[in-house]
């Protein structure tokens, strides 16, 4: 029954409007590591789109994470729904985006209560090397939340 649930959930997403929607434009910086602290530089490039977009029907919910544009690159994202600071779903990934392709998360669950989605974008048009004293990257983050139920 739950997998019924879940693929009405996304049937419904499809066509159905978000309780809450977030986007945002992030740039690209160039971390620089200079003793213990990095320096941080907006770089001139295309930026990062982020959409971020929270569904519900009935006690089903659904987030759904996508990164497009700037750079081609890669890296993790992230989602955690919470209900009354209590996870009722999580989704971890590596991400990737390519011209024309978005990088992709969903993490899906049931709560009776209004929900938050905690987001994060960690994306990189650099290889990553440990040894590497500075590095390009698209960094976001936030929470969203439906309104009270």
């Amino acid at each position: 029954m739950r997998f019924l649930g879940a693929i009405l959930l996304i049937l419904l997403s499809a066509c159905e409007a978000p309780v809450a929607e977030h986007r945002e434009e992030v740039p690209l910086r160039l971390f620089r590591w200079e003793g213990k602290s990095p320096r941080v530089e907006v770089l001139p490039a295309e930026p990062l789109r982020v959409e971020v977009r929270l569904y519900r029907a009935g006690r089903e919910l659904s987030a759904h994470l996508r990164a497009l544009g700037g750079l081609e690159a890669e890296g993790d994202l992230a989602l955690v729904l919470e209900e009354g600071g209590r996870a009722v779903a999580e989704a971890f990934g590596e991400g990737r985006t390519v011209r024309g392709r978005a990088a992709f998360l969903r993490a899906a669950g049931r709560a009776r209560g209004p929900v938050c989605a905690f987001w994060l974008v960690s994306l990189s048009p650099d290889p990553f090397r440990e040894e590497a004293l500075e590095v390009r990257s698209y960094e976001a983050s936030g929470r969203l939340c439906e309104e009270e139920r």
